[in-house]
């Protein structure tokens, strides 16, 4: 994660000064084509909690199976069906079973980046079992949380400040590409609501030893409502390829319910919070083939005493598009008006221009 972000901050802090040298970034628009594509890769939703007395860092994470999502782009209305191959009986047996519940819903227009986010968890395993037991081997099976539940469910925006210079849609959905490199700023807000919990404890009583012992608790639940700020930056190698990246830090205001595992009363608290949401994306964006890979990261943070607990849940993906000419589709120029409304077009972009 620590790594993730720095690489993103060096991305999004050195390179946008060579955007602004410069007017003349040049977009193409493919508002014409219909944007067929597949995903496969992985989503998930990891638990972290961190131990000032030891600096340590548990990490539960849940099965990683791939899902396989099939999905088409036009303008900014995009849908997908994603499932779920068979199980692998080797990936259970290392890592044991995992229940999801899984929706994610991402929307761009002209200005805007919209994110809706559903996630429930049933079945987790411990990622790094080396540094708590001494006496783990990498055997190939991890330790199980079996009766452990996460669910997120969330909403957030992003106002685009320049799309002249910047456009999600290039770097995101490939509704769009950028032939030279560019970024904005971007300012927002979200709500979210997050849930953890179990039969008996969050943390598995062989692994008390090492955590704060106050966070003996059989349920977490914390909301968070904010603002956030940030900038996103697509930089262009070659013209049709690219590598893409998004920082978005929010500041909450957070409603937090602590369940004890030992029948001691709820603990209710407010506080302040950080909450941030990553996009990554890299590949090739071609006249009339995409392809790469792209990964999106919400993480929220609850302290408890001296301890810190993180949710963070996202996907990460390869993926594969091809673009259809729809010009002579006659029946598009009723759908280019109804998603291209005369008092929305400095949201959505002008509809486009078809013979």
């Amino acid at each position: 994660m620590r790594i993730i972000v720095k690489l993103l901050l060096t991305l999004l802090v050195i390179t946008p000064l060579n955007s602004y040298g410069s007017d003349s970034i040049r977009i193409v628009n493919y508002s014409k084509y219909l944007h067929v594509y597949n995903k496969i890769g992985p989503s998930f939703s990891r638990l972290e909690i961190h131990s000032p007395d030891t600096d340590k860092t548990l990490k539960i994470e849940p099965n990683p199976a791939s899902e396989i999502t099939l999905g088409f782009n036009y303008s900014w209305l995009g849908l997908s069906y994603t499932f779920v191959p068979p199980a692998n009986q080797s990936l259970d047996s290392q890592f044991g079973k995992t229940i999801k519940n899984d929706f994610e819903a991402h929307i761009t227009t002209n200005r805007l980046m919209v994110d809706l986010t559903f996630k429930k968890y049933k079945g987790f395993y411990l990622a790094n079992p080396e540094s708590f037991m001494d006496s783990w081997e990498d055997n190939g099976v991890y330790p199980r949380i079996p009766d452990l539940q996460t669910s997120t469910a969330s909403v957030s925006f992003a106002y685009i400040f320049s799309p002249q210079k910047y456009s999600p849609n290039a770097a995101y959905t490939y509704t769009r590409a950028m032939r030279k490199s560019g970024g904005s700023w971007m300012i927002g807000g979200f709500a979210t609501s997050n849930k953890v919990l179990t039969d008996t404890s969050i943390i598995p009583g062989n692994l008390k030893l090492y955590i704060d012992p106050k966070y003996d608790l059989q349920q977490i639940k914390f909301s968070d409502i904010g603002v956030s700020l940030g900038y996103s930056y697509l930089l262009t190698i070659a013209k049709k390829n690219f590598i893409s990246a998004t920082l978005l830090p929010g500041l909450s205001f957070q409603r937090i319910v602590q369940q004890s595992a030992i029948n001691e009363p709820d603990i209710k608290n407010n506080a302040v919070s950080l909450r941030s949401i990553i996009r990554i994306s890299a590949g090739r964006n071609g006249d009339k083939c995409y392809w790469g890979l792209n990964a999106f990261l919400q993480s929220s943070m609850v302290e408890n005493n001296e301890s810190e607990v993180s949710l963070n849940s996202g996907h990460v993906a390869f993926f594969i598009g091809y673009r259809i000419n729809t010009d002579n589709w006659k029946f598009m120029k009723g759908i280019d008006k109804v998603l291209h409304p005369p008092g929305f077009l400095f949201l959505t972009g002008q509809p486009p221009q078809r013979n």
